[in-house]
Parts: structure tokens; sequence; C-alpha cells
């Protein structure tokens, strides 16, 4: 999947994206603090959430996006707005849901569903009579032409820079042995967190592991090896033993040092985590990483985002306000995000006439968000 265009308007916090056109591989998100990078972000899960039969009051989308099966694809709802402090999920009694007032898809140009609050029709047809409160890709996923809709939606990753990886974490027994005799494909598309797939790709497939442990030894040539393999039982205190059963976690050989090291810093374990990313997400998904420089030090920052930069097998879309990231990336493809009140928009750099050199493009963009940002304040 790649994003080409997405719209988004939440009516109960009147907070509006204006259409925002995106690259297919990478899009740095860069603006203000406050100016709405992140909620970028959350829309676009929304999206995935709202196709997975999620009913969120006063939101209003359109995407369109590409699809692994070369179809163009533009989906496009609006839900009712009800006095309400909060999204309502799936989860809520049925009074508490809201309507989609109106739904569109269309597949290369043909209509495929269109959608009022009496009726829908699906391919010229009217449907019986379905749930009001959720998407036509949740209603109707298991019709031909709509499941790979719902497959490609779901291959949106959202990485919180902040909380997604634990330094240690479960890898059950009858996890593994489903796994077991798996291939690098399935690994790649299954559901698994990473540090998930990454354990089982260590025991069943080492030749696979090589590169993505290649790849961090690159970065930290300190480093002579990598294991990723249970805790040990004299490392787990008593009071945490049922805790910790079948806990996994990451060891390192450094040069010069005798003993594997387990308590690694946490940037090297965010770095190793994001390289397993790149080669163990599914192809083709679209990726966000918001606030892509935590925990990440200078040594790395540099080699972790030409991986990325370079990885053409699926779109990242990542939020940074870090100058040392922004200056050492190019203004290619930077996506400036400013905000007046509740609208938000995003313009490429060569919008505001922004120098391709990274350094002359750096002092270009500070001008532009000291500028933008004493307009909104006017």
């Amino acid at each position: 999947m790649k994003i080409k265009k997405l719209e988004y308007y939440d009516e109960e916090y009147q907070w509006k994206l204006e259409a925002v056109e995106f690259s297919p591989n990478f899009n740095l998100l860069v603006g203000v603090s406050g100016a709405g990078k992140t909620r970028i972000l959350e829309a676009i899960r929304n999206l995935k959430a709202i196709a997975n039969g999620a009913s969120l009051n006063g939101v209003k989308w359109s995407i369109s996006f590409s699809a692994k099966n070369n179809n163009d694809y533009y989906w496009s709802g609006k839900f009712e707005t009800k006095d309400s402090s909060s999204p309502i999920d799936s989860e809520s009694n049925q009074e508490e849901y809201v309507k989609i007032i109106h739904e569109t898809l269309r597949c290369n140009e043909d209509t495929v569903i269109q959608r009022n609050e009496n009726e829908i029709i699906f391919n010229g047809v009217k449907t019986p009579k379905l749930s009001p409160f959720e998407s036509v890709i949740e209603l109707l996923k298991q019709e031909d032409i709509i499941s790979p809709i719902k497959e490609e939606l779901d291959r949106i990753i959202l990485t919180d820079s902040e909380q997604s990886f634990d330094k240690i974490w479960r890898l059950p027994i009858s996890l593994f042995k489903k796994y077991e005799k798996s291939s690098l494909l399935t690994i790649k598309e299954s559901e698994l967190p990473i540090p998930v797939k990454l354990a089982i790709l260590y025991r069943i497939l080492p030749n696979e592991f090589e590169k993505i442990k290649q790849a961090f030894i690159s970065i930290f040539n300190h480093v002579l090896d990598i294991k990723i393999e249970p805790l040990k039982d004299e490392d787990i205190p008593i009071n945490l033993s049922d805790l910790l059963k079948e806990a996994t976690i990451v060891r390192i050989k450094e040069k010069g040092v005798e003993d594997w090291i387990q308590n690694i810093s946490s940037g090297m374990f965010k770095t190793l985590m994001y390289i397993s990313q790149l080669y163990l997400s599914p192809d083709d998904c679209v990726i966000l990483i918001d606030e892509f420089e935590n925990s990440l030090g200078v040594n790395c920052i540099d080699s972790v985002t030409e991986l990325i930069v370079n990885h053409q097998k699926s779109q990242f879309i990542i939020t940074s306000h870090h100058p040392y990231i922004i200056n050492n990336i190019s203004p290619v493809y930077w996506k400036i995000v400013t905000r007046q009140g509740g609208l938000v928009t995003v313009k490429t750099a060569k919008y505001f006439h922004i120098s391709e050199s990274r350094q002359k493009g750096f002092i270009d963009l500070i001008n532009v968000l000291q500028d933008e940002d004493e307009d909104s304040e006017d």
C-alpha cells in the first residue's frame, strides 16, 4: 500500500487536515511543536481502525492509495457527530455508536460502493440492510473485490517511539512451535510484534537473521555478535519468576569484553528494532513513526535514516523536530506542517521555495517556520 492523498476532518474537535499528497517511499513531517504532525499519523491510524469496524464520532475522511495488485483506490466517508467527549469504539453499546452518513469506494475510477443513510449500493445492486455504524470495508470484507482493500489498510503500522519495544518480551513455547517451520514470508505477513518476529527468526532462519545482525554491526562496529535467547533462571528474581516466565532478551558480544552483555543501551536496542522492522514488516506496508529520533544517539541516526530512506519496499511517514535529522535528510523528502487554528496544511519544500541544498534548505526552513508561527499568532 502507498498512500497518495489524504484529507481528514474531526468535527467534534474542530481539527481539519487539508488534502496532503505523500511521496511513495519516504516522507518527513516537519514543523513547530503543536503544528499537528502527530495528529496526522493518528488520522492515518484511525482509517485503519474504521476499516476494521471502529465508529469514530464526527470524523470525515478521504484517502487515495495504490495497492500491490496495481489497482488505485479512493475511499471516503463521514460519521455523524454526537455530543461526546471521546471516540466510540466497537465494544460500546450499540445505542452509543455513531452512524455513517455517507461512504464511497472506487477502484480505478469505477464506483464499487455508494452509500447514504438509507442504503448501500454495491456494484450497482442494493444490499440487504446492514449495520449503519460500520464501514463497508468491514461489512463486506468477505467479498472478493473488498478483501484486498481491507488487507491493504491493515498494512498501516504505527510505531510509537516511546513505547513500542520492551527490552524483555515473552516468546511462549506454544507460539514458537506454531512458527518453527514457517517461511520468511509467513513471519513477515504475521501480526506478531517485531521483537517476537526477530526471536523466531533467530531460532529458525539463522541466515536471514544474519542480515539483520550485519546491518546492526555496520552501525556499532565494536559489536561482534548478537544472541536472542530466553532469560536465564539465575537472572530472574524469585518474586518475578511468574512474570518473566518464557522471557526473551537480546545479548551482545563486544570487542575486548569477555562476557556477553544483556543490558544494552536504549539507543542500541531501538536501532536493532528499527532494522528488524525494515526486514520483517510486510512488503508494501505504510510505516508511521512518531518522533523518530527518540532514544537514538547521534552516532546511529545517520545510518538508520539512510537505511529507511533507501528502503523501497514500504512507505514511511515520519515525524521529527530534531535539527540533526532534518538537516541530514534532503528537502526533497520534507513535508512542512503548519497550522492556523484547527486548520492544518502540509506542503513540500518546493512550495516554499526552499533550497534543495541541505544546509541552505535548513536555514530556509527555519525562516519559513518562524514566519508561519508568527502568522498563526496574529
